[in-house]
């Protein structure tokens, strides 16, 4: 890391090439199996300043509220990597990690958990890998990625200016990506590698909650479904524009 990876599709130093770059399995150490493990601890900070607006709900009322603290929170974020020789010739890797994810949350009842108060997003990516020494200069690799993706996005939500509910939106979705390489040893000193990782979509499917909080007095002034529905609509357009929304801090 202190690197700044620098080198890392022609480096193959360790068993973490499964990921960037697989053709360089077949430069580790021949008849012996390869393991590299190791854990990122991640301390995102956000924090959030009021400097004089004053939200009000949908009938005019001011809402009140705090700043809602940090919203960033400690993460420990872990990967592992394994390569087996399968022959002189082929080895097999097997990578895990989370390439990306992390989450803001800010407190219940601050000024903007109308906008948001959690977006928490995870993904976990296994790796499964193989490489062919084709000769002792040129050598090539290919892999699979499956990924799975875990949402949840949570606000409070206006039940027509009457009283104030908790919102959650949860999805999750898994997909199929792949990733290749080549690896050259052109002088002693010298090596070249050339890496490619596909792209992944998603369509996260899961379910969307309503829930009334607090001691506001209760008015069922529209169904529960048209509410729903008036808070998706609204969701959809806020994630468009909203930070924490778009991604987590």
């Amino acid at each position: 890391m202190g690197a700044a990876y620098a080198g890392s599709a022609a480096v193959a130093e360790n068993a973490s090439t499964v990921f960037f770059n697989p053709a360089g399995m077949a430069w580790l150490e021949n008849g012996k199996v390869h393991l590299s493990v190791g854990i990122a601890a991640i301390q995102p900070s956000a924090k959030f300043t009021n400097n004089g607006s004053q939200p009000v709900s949908i009938l005019g009322a001011p809402i009140s509220g705090g700043n809602g603290g940090d919203a960033g929170s400690l993460a420990w974020v872990p990967d592992a990597y394994v390569v087996v020789p399968i022959d002189e010739q082929i080895s097999f890797g097997l990578g895990m990690g989370a390439p990306f994810g992390l989450k803001t949350e800010y407190d219940s009842n601050w000024i903007g958990r109308f906008m948001a108060v959690k977006s928490d997003v995870k993904t976990l990516n296994l790796n499964p890998s193989l490489s062919y020494k084709h000769n002792e200069t040129t050598a090539f690799g290919f892999g699979l990625n499956f990924q799975k993706m875990q949402g949840e996005f949570t606000r409070s939500a206006n039940y027509a200016g009457l009283a104030e509910g908790h919102a959650k939106l949860t999805g999750s979705d898994t997909a199929w990506g792949y990733n290749f390489g080549a690896m050259f040893q052109v002088s002693p000193a010298t090596r070249v590698g050339l890496s490619y990782r596909s792209a992944i979509k998603y369509r996260l499917e899961g379910s969307a909650d309503l829930s009334r909080t607090g001691n506001a007095s209760w008015m069922p002034c529209s169904p529960p479904l048209d509410a729903l529905a008036r808070w998706l609509g609204v969701f959809g357009h806020q994630a468009a524009r909203h930070p924490d929304l778009q991604r987590p801090a």
